[in-house]
C-alpha cells in the first residue's frame, strides 16, 4: 500500500464522549472520558491475524481497539504473490476482514522516523496515532481534529470482495523481494570496529541485550548510528546531514535524548540484526525483516500479540512496563472460549451483560483477556447509548430567551456538522500551534468516521435494532470525542 500521510503535531488527549447520557454528574463523566477507543489497543502481527477466525476476531473486536500499521497491511496482500494457490483471493479476503472492524490505521513509521529526526517528537506512551487526520477551525473558533481513511477504508472493502488491481499486484510482488531479503548484521559489526569497540557473539538472550546497551551508551559509537539510520532507512546524504548538523547545534546529546523515536528504532535494528552473530542462539529467517519492522509501532500500543519465538524473546526489552507481550495461542484460546460463551447468551442477555459490564470482559481470573483488561483499563464503562440519546439538554451559559432544550442526539450532530464544515488549517497554522502549545493538542473535539457494516455493529451493540441501524448509514461507524472543559457546563433538564 502506498505510504500513509499525516501531519507531525500528534501529542493526543482527546475525551470521549457517547452519545446521550443521565444526570449532569454523569454527563460530566463522560465528558471526562480517558480518550481512548473502545477497549484496549492491541496490534496482532501476521502470525495472530492468520490464526484467527473471523468469530474470533469479533470476539477480538469487542473487547479491543486493533491498531493496524502498514506492515500488517502489506503481509496480507503480498499474498498475492502465491498465485499457484487457487484459493488465494478467498484467503486475503478473509484476513482483510480481521483488520477491518474495531481498528484503527496508524501512522506509517517513516514519518514518525523523519519527525523524531527533527526534533518534532511523538509521545511513545501508548496512545494511538491514526495514520491521516485533518485540523480544522469552526465557525465558532473551536479547533477540531477530522480522522478518517476513506480511501484506505474502500481499499480494505474491495480485498473483502476478492477485487484486486494491477498495481497492488506490483506492489506485492515488490514487497516480497524487499522483505524476504535476510538481515545483514556487517554494518553493524564494521561501524563497531570502526570506532574500536569490541562485539562477541552472545552466548545467551541476556549476553546479546546487555551487549547492545552497553554498545548505545558508548559515546564513541554515537556518531555512527547516524550513518546506520541512513544506511538501514534509506534516508537521503542531505537530510541525514541536517539532521547532523542539529545534533551538533544542540550539543551533541546522547541520542536517546536527541531523537528518543529514532533510537527506539535503533536499539530494535541493533538486538535483531547482531542476535544473528550466534545462529546457534537465534537462527536466520526469511520473516526477521517483517519482525523487525512490527517494532516500531510498539511505543504505541498497549499490547503486542504474536507467535513468533523470536519475538517473544527479544520484544520484552523494547516494551515498557505498562505493556503487555501476549502469546497469539493464549489470545486465541481465550477468544473462542469467549465467544462459545457469548454465542449461547439469548439476545436478552447479551444486551443485559453489556448493559452491566459495557466494553470489560466477563469477571474470570483465568482469562488472558480479563486479566489484560484488569492490567490496562480496569474500569467498567457501560453503554447508556439507548437510555439517554434522547435525554434534554440545556446550555446556561446563554442568555435566558436563548436557553432553548436540545437532545444529546441534537447536540452530537451539530457538533459533528461543524467539525465537518469547518476550515482547513494551513500546514504554516499548524506548525506555529505546535510552537505555541509545545507538542501538545490545542484541539477541543474529534471526529473519527470508520466503515463498519451493520452485521459488526448489531455484535457490538446487539441492543441496537433494524430501525436504529436505519437511521445511521450502514458504511460508517461514527465516534465523537469531546473536551469537558469546553463542554462540561451542559445540564439536564
Amino acid at each position: 500500500m502506498p505510504r500513509l500521510d499525516s501531519r507531525t503535531d500528534k501529542s493526543k488527549c482527546v475525551h470521549d464522549v457517547f452519545p446521550g447520557d443521565g444526570p449532569i454528574e454523569c454527563l460530566k463523566k463522560e465528558l471526562g472520558h480517558d480518550g481512548r477507543m473502545r477497549g484496549q489497543r492491541i496490534i496482532l502481527d501476521k502470525s495472530v491475524v492468520y490464526g484467527l477466525t473471523n468469530a474470533e476476531v469479533d470476539s477480538l473486536d469487542r473487547y479491543f481497539f486493533q491498531i493496524v500499521p502498514s506492515i500488517l497491511v502489506n503481509e496480507i496482500l503480498a499474498d498475492l504473490t502465491k498465485q499457484s494457490d487457487p484459493n488465494i483471493a478467498t484467503r486475503i479476503a478473509a484476513h482483510t476482514y480481521r483488520v477491518s472492524g474495531n481498528h484503527g490505521l496508524t501512522l506509517d513509521y517513516h514519518t514518525r522516523l523523519a519527525n523524531s529526526l527533527l526534533g518534532n517528537e511523538i509521545p511513545m506512551d501508548g496512545r494511538f496515532f491514526p495514520s491521516r487526520e485533518l485540523v480544522v477551525r469552526t465557525a465558532g473558533g473551536s479547533l477540531a481534529t477530522i480522522v478518517e481513511t476513506p480511501l484506505e477504508d474502500a481499499v480494505l472493502a474491495r480485498w473483502q470482495r476478492g477485487e484486486f488491481n494491477e498495481q497492488e499486484k506490483l506492489w506485492a510482488e515488490r514487497f516480497r523481494r524487499l522483505m524476504d531479503r535476510p538481515l545483514n548484521p556487517k554494518p553493524y559489526l564494521d561501524n563497531i570496529q570502526r570506532v574500536g569497540l569490541t562485539f562477541d557473539a552472545p552466548q545467551s538472550d541476556e549476553e546479546l541485550i546487555s551487549s547492545v546497551d552497553r554498545l548505545l551508551n558508548d559515546r564513541k559509537l554515537l556518531p555512527r548510528l547516524f550513518a546506520l539510520l541512513a544506511r538501514h532507512f534509506q534516508i537521503p546524504a542531505q537530510s541525514i546531514n541536517e539532521v547532523i548538523v542539529r545534533w551538533y547545534k544542540e550539543g551533541r546529546k546522547p541520542f536517546d535524548e536527541f531523537a528518543p523515536y529514532a533510537f527506539f528504532c535503533l536499539r530494535a535494528n541493533f538486538l535483531w540484526h547482531l542476535s544473528l552473530t550466534n545462529p546457534k542462539l537465534f537462527k536466520p529467517d526469511k520473516n526477521d525483516r517483517k519482525d523487525l519492522e512490527y517494532c516500531y509501532y510498539l511505543p504505541n500500543t498497549q499490547i503486542f500479540a504474536t507467535k513468533d519465538e523470536k519475538s517473544k524473546r527479544l520484544l520484552p526489552t523494547l516494551l515498557r512496563s505498562d505493556q503487555s507481550l501476549v502469546d497469539g495461542d493464549e489470545l486465541k484460546k481465550d477468544l473462542r472460549r469467549i465467544k462459545d460463551e457469548w454465542s449461547k447468551l439469548t439476545k436478552e442477555q447479551k444486551i443485559a451483560l453489556n448493559a452491566q459490564r459495557g466494553d470489560a470482559p466477563p469477571e474470570d481470573a483465568t482469562s488472558i483477556i480479563y486479566q489484560l483488561w484488569e492490567d490496562h483499563d480496569g474500569e467498567i464503562n457501560p453503554s447508556r447509548h439507548k437510555q439517554f440519546v434522547d435525554v434534554r439538554l440545556i446550555d446556561p451559559t446563554l442568555p435566558k430567551e436563548q436557553q432553548v432544550e436540545f437532545t444529546f442526539r441534537e447536540f452530537s450532530e451539530k457538533k459533528t456538522k461543524e467539525i465537518r464544515e469547518g476550515t482547513r488549517l494551513s500546514e504554516k497554522e499548524l506548525q506555529a500551534l505546535n510552537q505555541i502549545h509545545k507538542g501538545k493538542d490545542p484541539t477541543t473535539m474529534r471526529l473519527f468516521r470508520r466503515t463498519v457494516s451493520k452485521e459488526r455493529l448489531k455484535g457490538w451493540h446487539p441492543e441496537l435494532s433494524d430501525a436504529d441501524l436505519q437511521n445511521e448509514n450502514s458504511d460508517i461507524y461514527t465516534e465523537l470525542y469531546l473536551d469537558p472543559q469546553e463542554y462540561g457546563h451542559l445540564i439536564v433538564c
